[in-house]
């Protein structure tokens, strides 16, 4: 399994060693197109669970995670994951890494635990390479989390990555409070929260 970070043209070269340590001279080799991720791509797929589902705080939060996608296309969707009691109405907001809301969107038909999505009404368009912050408030707190889950790496799933802590600041980001959706700009320990995004190369 390779995981190409890349599309286009690439070559593998191989060679091999016997028992009697008889080297191969020239290498074996074998070229391969890498073609596109299948989209629509997420951070994490339908089977990813939380290691908390369901945090005790009942505080208003909103909660957030740091990403950016490796070619142009459009955020069109909101995702994150619910555990029991995170109740009330969920909205799902996109972000610049500097704070200015690009796009929000009101989850509606949820189920009562797992994950959730929500469109919104327009496609986003993203730059490839540049930071945004997808987040979703959730008003009775109760929300999922992993602590530590950024500390060491990001998670990089197709043309996404979720940043490794320190690589834009702090990943695993949350504010407390407000009537409405605010931009996240606290983190915790690189805790991931769970929240997710849906990408399209095409609207």
């Amino acid at each position: 399994t390779l995981p190409a970070s890349t599309t286009g043209t690439a070559t593998i070269l191989a060679r091999a060693v016997d028992d009697s340590g008889n080297l191969q001279g020239t290498p074996a080799s074998r070229s391969f197109t890498v073609g596109a991720a299948s989209c629509p791509c997420t951070l994490w797929p339908p089977s990813a669970t939380p290691a908390v589902a369901a945090d005790p705080e009942t505080r208003t939060v909103n909660l957030g995670v740091k990403f950016r996608a490796n070619r142009n296309g459009y955020i069109t969707g909101i995702r994150f994951f619910k555990g029991a009691g995170n109740t009330g109405t969920h909205v799902g907001a996109l972000w610049t890494a500097t704070g200015t809301l690009l796009g929000s969107t009101t989850f509606v038909n949820e189920t009562a635990t797992g994950w959730q999505q929500q469109n919104f009404d327009t496609p986003i368009p993203v730059t490839a390479g540049t930071v945004y912050v997808a987040s979703y408030r959730a008003p009775n707190g109760r929300y999922a989390f992993n602590g530590g889950y950024f500390t060491n790496a990001g998670v990089t799933s197709g043309p996404l990555t979720a940043l490794r802590n320190g690589e834009s600041g702090g990943n695993g980001v949350y504010v407390y409070g407000g009537t409405s959706v605010l931009f996240p700009t606290s983190s915790y320990q690189s805790a991931n929260y769970w929240v997710d995004v849906v990408f399209q190369p095409e609207p």
